[in-house]
């Protein structure tokens, strides 16, 4: 087995080779801001951290409130060992294309063997969409999704198969993982777990329903403000004019024809300038592998196995396409996939495991490094970037580029209580209003958000947010004093951390006194 893991780590080199020079390159994502921004909540003894101070044009914004950690807490990983903050966000890509490998390994190993655990794997690497996801969007909470997609379906079949205490703690811990992680990508590959457990389901039923309380229970300091304070952002408007997922459907060449590529964006209609390519080995040889174990083995265990995936595979290239749209309408928390192409995470995950079937249709041992040296050969100048900046950190937080990350997502989470959003950057001091005979009327550059607090001298002093910005405002009484703005935690935010924690102690006891490996 270790052989195979080293042959599969030295194949996916050219996936991220040229990330390993100096410098940065563009992407559509700012997680390089980000996890500037995360940095800042953990030099600030921030936990979980839920406040971006300098997003939104300065005036902050409660990005990680919303939006998934766990990639941030890797990269203050990386920092720890005196990375650069591009550096640190460069590790976290290549960490994503790395581990992705070894779990599509482990899982496809179960049903193919090592032969067929290192196709899989080396398919699931050199997907189009992955390069996307890395090179082009610079995706990176969804790229450690491809991570996280394997080993929960390995745990969820290992319990169905099995029913260990084992497996179901595992499924618990990844599947929270990725809700925290992205939570767009657990709702696109729910149904498709659903679909699988269906095989099963009857015994496997109460682990599976305690499992889906325990991920809900341990996800609760990210899940439950998500639930009751959304509408206090804007986050509603990620769901309209050009975010309609009504605008973004694939074409049949843009999958399955086309080897168009691009760095622009998704626009409406099929002028886009990104590529929505499944890859064309990626679908062509589970199909042909299909094909063989039909007139070979017609009633191999196998075949079952590579034919549901296929299928699976498939069904989820179809919902990029607009003849699904019929699904989309009846289920409408799929508006919030925005776009219907993040399907394509799906489909590479399971084409990608279906491919290593290959190994029970052909006989040739020969066959098999030839084919992985044609998928490399057809895909690899994919991984490359657009354009290089050869600059460190100081240069990327300085100047332009610092404005661009600081005005980046703006309408996506400001606060929905502020009438307009800002058209300049936030003054480095609080502006005096106004002044009568017994207080100061102080704006500070600082738009209000639930959670803030204000101390005068040590005592609370009462804020309430003023102007065409919604800015944190205070009378303070005339005199000198000291006025200290403090982020903390509503009594959902602190229900959910509290929740969370109680949570996390019982899996870990449960895990210790109950489960053994």
């Amino acid at each position: 087995m270790k052989k195979y893991l080293f042959i599969i780590l030295l194949l996916i080199i050219p996936a991220f080779s040229l990330m390993l020079r100096p410098g940065i390159y563009t992407m559509h994502d700012f997680h390089v801001f980000r996890q500037q921004q995360f940095d800042k909540c953990i030099e600030q003894k921030s936990f979980p951290c839920r406040w971006a101070p300098d997003a939104g044009m300065g005036y902050g914004e409660p990005l990680f409130n919303f939006y998934g950690q766990t990639p941030y807490w890797i990269g203050s990983l990386f920092r720890l060992f005196n990375f650069q903050i591009i550096d640190s966000v460069k590790a976290n890509l290549i960490l994503t294309l790395i581990l992705s490998a070894i779990g599509m390994f482990f899982l496809a190993r179960k049903y193919w063997g090592n032969l067929g655990g290192l196709i899989s794997a080396v398919f699931y690497v050199y997907a189009p969409y992955r390069a996307i996801d890395i090179w082009v969007r610079g995706a990176l909470n969804e790229a450690y999704a491809f991570v996280l997609f394997p080993l929960i379906f390995l745990f969820l079949d290992n319990y169905l198969d099995r029913r260990f205490k084992s497996d179901l703690f595992w499924l618990i811990v990844f599947s929270t993982a990725l809700l925290v992680t992205h939570n767009l990508s657990m709702l696109i590959i729910a149904p498709f777990l659903a679909v699988w457990t269906l095989k099963k389901i009857l015994p496997s039923l109460p682990g599976l329903i305690t499992a889906g309380l325990i991920i809900f229970l341990l996800s609760s300091f990210y899940l439950l403000p998500v639930l009751f304070e959304s509408h206090l952002v804007t986050l509603n408007r990620t769901t309209a004019d050009y975010y309609s997922y009504q605008l973004h459907w694939t074409t049949l060449k843009q999958l399955f024809v086309s080897r168009f590529w691009g760095y622009g964006g998704s626009t409406w209609g099929p002028n886009d300038t990104m590529s929505f390519s499944v890859g064309h080995l990626q679908w062509i040889i589970p199909i042909i592998t299909l094909l063989i174990f039909i007139f070979k083995h017609p009633r191999s265990e196998a075949l079952k196995k590579a034919l549901a995936f296929t299928g699976l595979g498939f069904l989820a290239v179809f919902l990029t396409h607009g003849k699904s749209e019929i699904i989309w309408k009846l289920i409408p928390p799929m508006s919030y996939l925005q776009f219907p192409w993040r399907f394509l995470t799906v489909s590479t995950f399971f084409f990608s495991l279906a491919a290593g079937a290959t190994v029970f249709t052909i006989s040739k041992k020969i066959v098999f490094p030839l084919l992985i040296l044609i998928l490399i050969l057809l895909n690899f100048n994919f991984f490359r970037p657009d354009i290089w900046r050869a600059i460190s950190d100081r240069q990327q937080f300085t100047g332009q580029l610092w404005d661009e990350q600081r005005s980046s997502a703006l309408s996506d989470f400001w606060p929905s209580s502020a009438p307009h959003l800002p058209a300049d950057f936030a003054p480095s001091e609080p502006d005096t209003l106004f002044v009568t005979s017994d207080y100061a009327k102080i704006q500070y550059p600082v738009v209000y958000f639930p959670g803030w607090k204000a101390l005068l001298d040590g005592q609370d002093l009462p804020i309430f947010p003023y102007g065409p910005l919604g800015l944190i405002t205070a009378r303070v009484p005339i005199g000198k004093h000291q006025v200290d703005l403090k982020y903390t935690d509503t009594p959902i935010r602190s229900l959910g951390n509290l929740v969370s924690l109680l949570t996390l102690v019982c899996l870990l006891f449960w895990k210790t006194k109950y489960v053994k490996d």
